[in-house]
């Protein structure tokens, strides 16, 4: 009896669940393209900033002779880092409080 009654709901969802996602993707290419090209940029513009941020922090690492310069060194990027997360925040949710 179990078990039919676990068929009977997974057979259910099942038959719920695909028609929600037909309608998800019935979408056509020249609707989602603009929305692409753009989260395209802005993911490509945030990785470039990425690698420049750590390009940044190995030279500092580099060129650090002390553990004092070494630490300096992280605790400026870890500054970067904070800031850049807290401007990903304010554009996803503009009503966001941000720490200084």
């Amino acid at each position: 009896m179990k078990k039919t009654v676990i068929a009977v709901a997974s057979v259910l969802s099942m038959a719920f669940t695909i028609p929600a996602f037909a309608v998800e993707g019935s979408q056509t290419t020249q609707q989602t393209a603009p929305d692409f090209e753009r989260i395209k940029a802005d993911h490509l513009k945030r990785l470039d900033e990425r690698i420049t941020s750590l390009q940044q922090q190995k030279t500092c690492v580099q060129a650090a002779k002390t553990q004092d310069a070494l630490g300096a060194c992280w605790s400026q990027h870890k500054a970067e880092t904070k800031w850049g997360r807290d401007e990903m925040k304010k554009q996803r949710d503009p009503g966001t409080k941000v720490s200084p």
